[in-house]
């Protein structure tokens, strides 16, 4: 059975660059204007992990913000 190579398609890629880019700018947006009393752990690192792919700054957004009291966001 022969195996048939794929080259990825330079357009879906470079739209997922694209996506990353933003993602990653409003997460870094987000946790620069939050106090630090805000956001689990240090910054520094929320903001290393979360430009490493899209998935770690979906976890930012799930974990690393703390919800203000009354569940209601500033």
């Amino acid at each position: 059975m022969a195996t048939m190579e794929r080259k990825p398609n330079k357009y879906v890629i470079a739209a997922l660059a694209v996506v990353h880019v933003v993602v990653v700018t409003l997460t870094w947006r987000d946790i620069r204007s939050l106090p630090s009393a805000q956001v689990r752990g240090p910054k520094r690192f929320w903001f290393v992990f979360s430009a490493l792919n899209m998935g770690n700054a979906a976890i930012y957004w799930l974990v690393g913000r703390r919800r203000s009291p009354g569940g209601k966001e500033a």
